[in-house]
């Protein structure tokens, strides 16, 4: 099976002028979803834990349970919406999310509560790389690459707003808030899919009676290159989870500082992401930006480690620099993956490809709580050297299996000749 390229023809009905409206739709789907996403996950360890009648140890429990069962999920979910339809497959996958956290509202058995957070943490965690294949479909060329970009700008500016509601709700901090964030975020399912309703469906393989076994279980270098794209991940979660540890354990730096640099990082990747994409358009210069990306983030790690037992404008100032070489990094590693990904697809297998990088993704998002605490705050400044080598591996790793694809690739077409 050929790869494609991204620069394969347009498709009669989707030519460039055609698709905008589709499009449109789809960005204002997820942009409405990251609002709901980005309150309930500002609110929802308080609700479950104060309001829901989970102790912490259950909560905890139930959380990582349910991230298995998300990172389980992800290349079978990509292999099921190409066979009978992306769009449709996300519709589903929107409905049930939204029932189940409706669902949240209405219990306080353990069990039960952990069976619907899977549910949740499963939708969540699949939804993306389905959403990503849903655009590969809909779009090809360059359109593709900026496509990408500006989902992802936009559904971080959701999530940014969404925080602040929720932030909203815990400062009232009571059962209706809580309750009502959790209506709204179940409204933003449902809308969530209505306005997939608006989008159009792309061929299936059941469409073109087409019967195979999963492609990218087989593909070796692109399980590799989602391998070294996963330990990059860890990037996500260095800001959220890692630095705040490292800030209160390490540093006499202000609380307050945590707040802004996230925030500036979101308003970094809003604001640059679809510049960043543009440089990873082929296979090659993809490869390349994984390799700067990783230099990028370990770069970042040092900078971060400099600010040991520091204090006063200087601790905020080494912080800064640091959060600015990580976001590039992160904008790096996000277009890197994005540019293999849709590349080195076959045109019937989005779903599936995007599942696997996914769940390499969310395999070390599950890992980085745990591997984070122990760098940061139990290693300390050798922490941080730990974890740049696992960056400039990870760069290093993506260059080389980038190059590992495009020769099997050649080779593949030599063979079909």
């Amino acid at each position: 099976m050929t790869r494609t390229t991204l620069t394969r023809p347009d498709r009669p009905g989707h030519a460039n002028g055609d698709i905008r409206r589709p499009l449109a739709s789809l960005y204002l789907a997820a942009t409405v979803l990251s609002l709901g996403r980005g309150a309930w996950f500002t609110c929802w360890a308080m609700f479950l834990t104060r309001f829901a009648g989970l102790s912490t140890t259950e909560f905890a429990i139930g959380i990582t349970v349910a991230g298995v069962v998300g990172l389980a999920l992800g290349g079978p979910a990509g292999y099921l919406a190409d066979r009978l339809g992306v769009r449709e497959t996300l519709t589903v996958i929107g409905a049930v999310q939204g029932l189940a956290v409706c669902s949240f509202a209405f219990t306080r058995q353990f069990w039960v509560l952990a069976a619907i957070t899977c549910l949740v943490v499963g939708a969540e965690r699949t939804a993306p790389a389905i959403r990503i294949a849903l655009i590969a479909g809909l779009t090809s060329g360059e359109q593709r690459l900026n496509s990408l970009a500006t989902a992802r700008s936009l559904t971080q500016s959701g999530m940014v707003v969404g925080a602040l509601l929720g932030a909203l709700v815990l400062s009232l901090d009571n059962r209706p808030a809580y309750v009502s964030l959790v209506f709204g975020y179940g409204a933003a399912c449902f809308c969530f899919t209505l306005l997939l309703t608006h989008v159009p469906h792309v061929a299936s393989l059941r469409d073109r009676k087409v019967r195979r076994k999963a492609l990218a279980v087989r593909d070796r270098p692109f399980l590799a290159i989602c391998g070294f794209n996963g330990m990059l991940a860890l990037s996500w979660a260095l800001l959220d989870v890692g630095l705040p540890l490292w800030i209160s354990a390490h540093t006499d730096a202000p609380r307050w500082i945590i707040g802004v640099l996230i925030g500036g990082n979101a308003v970094a990747v809003v604001a640059l992401q679809r510049r960043a994409v543009r440089h990873a358009d082929r296979v090659a210069t993809a490869a390349r930006m994984g390799l700067w990306s990783g230099l990028a983030l370990a770069a970042s790690c040092l900078v971060f480690a400099a600010s040991y037992l520091r204090s006063g404008t200087v601790v905020v100032a080494v912080l800064a620099v640091a959060a600015a070489v990580h976001v590039a990094g992160e904008l790096g590693f996000v277009s890197s993956g994005f540019g293999l990904s849709v590349a080195l697809a076959p045109d019937d297998a989005h779903g599936e490809y995007q599942g696997m990088l996914g769940m390499a993704q969310s395999g070390a998002l599950i890992l980085a709580p745990g591997l984070l605490t122990v760098l940061l705050v139990d290693w300390g400044v050798g922490g941080w050297f730990v974890l740049a080598a696992l960056f400039l591996a990870g760069g290093v790793g993506t260059l080389r299996s980038a190059a590992w694809a495009q020769r099997q690739h050649v080779e593949r077409i030599g063979e079909g000749a």
